[in-house]
């Protein structure tokens, strides 16, 4: 059996790892478990702790601060478009863009919203007179868009369209 250091189990995908605890390790109950459970159960399984082993150290008055998330509500869309590339820029990130009900998520970074208007004016029914609202503030057409931007296409009331 091999022997592998925690850089080279790093180095791995996750999918990898899994593949190494069920075929080669015999380590059950990894197929649902994060990166660094699995690494630390293959490390354990090594014989190396997974954590460092505590020492006696004075105690302080200072209080313990729980930095652990315990709520988040968010919505993400990125796609691996570039896997050749280097490591942070593989992937494609959409901008939201909406007309009244219609809406979608496009690869629209680095465009104007001039531009998007006049390309999704069909898709989107997107009328020639409607204001490109990003991220919920009034901007022109000459606006270039940012990865994760939300872009709303909206007309002034009492007017028909979009």
């Amino acid at each position: 059996m091999s022997t592998y250091t925690k850089e080279q189990l790093e180095a791995k995908t996750a999918a990898e790892l899994k593949q190494m605890c069920v075929y080669n390790l015999n380590i059950p109950g990894m197929s649902k478990k994060r990166k660094d459970v699995i690494i630390g159960a293959i490390l354990e399984n090594q014989g190396v702790p997974s954590v460092a082993p505590k020492t006696d150290t004075p105690k302080t008055d200072r209080p313990k601060v729980d930095q652990r998330v315990t709520a988040m509500a968010a919505s993400f869309e990125s796609r691996l478009t570039k896997p050749a590339n280097r490591k942070g820029d593989r992937t494609t990130t959409t901008v939201r863009v909406s007309c009244g009900a219609s809406s979608g998520d496009f690869d629209l970074a680095n465009k104007t919203v001039g531009a998007v208007a006049e390309f999704l004016k069909e898709v989107l029914n997107v009328d020639r007179l409607a204001q490109g609202i990003v991220n919920g503030n009034p901007v022109t057409d000459s606006y270039i868009l940012k990865p994760n931007d939300t872009l709303e296409f909206l007309k002034t009331a009492g007017s028909k369209g979009c």
